[in-house]
């Protein structure tokens, strides 16, 4: 059975802004570009006194912001932000609906797997420590996709872009 629009209410859409995905890689990004330049500022100022105790500080902090840069993997965050968002505003995604079961449920300390979920036999996992801008509310922390509960979700290779429950 199929229902209409209007016999769901829409509890989760995604947006470029959602569980504070991109703010904080925006900020983790400002740190190292911060770093960054104010090592390389030092380095300048520092050129003229030829003393190798006066450039150590300058170059750790270079390293440091350089190594901070490479290990957060920018590019891949904002492209898997853009690639989901593009995704959903250009309904490139796929629908299921249906009633929720819960096969696993995850802690609210995390230290496992996220709520296993099925939907007319599509599985899905809801993991609130994953860093996405999609679906990621378990049960512990406010989810609303519990056992029994009537659903359309928007996926998109498996992650989940929007959550209608029926009112």
């Amino acid at each position: 059975m199929i229902l209409a629009i209007s016999d769901f209410a829409t509890v989760f859409e995604i947006a470029r802004g959602s569980n504070g995905v991109f703010a904080d890689a925006c900020f983790r990004l400002l740190v190292g570009i911060g770093a960054l330049i104010g090592g390389v500022t030092a380095l300048v100022f520092k050129r003229k006194n030829n003393g190798l105790k006066s450039w150590i500080a300058a170059v750790f902090a270079i390293v440091w912001s350089l190594l901070w840069l490479y290990l957060h993997n920018f590019p891949h965050i904002f492209g898997h932000i853009n690639n989901l968002v593009r995704a959903y505003h250009e309904r490139q995604y796929q629908v299921v609906e249906g009633s929720v079961q819960v096969l696993q449920q995850q802690p609210v300390t995390g230290h496992t797997k996220g709520d296993i979920i099925t939907v007319n036999g599509k599985q899905f996992e809801v993991n609130y420590f994953y860093a996405t801008p999609a679906y990621r509310n378990t049960l512990a922390h406010g989810g609303v996709l519990g056992s029994g509960v009537y659903a359309r979700l928007y996926y998109h290779n498996g992650e989940i872009l929007r959550v209608d429950i029926r009112k």
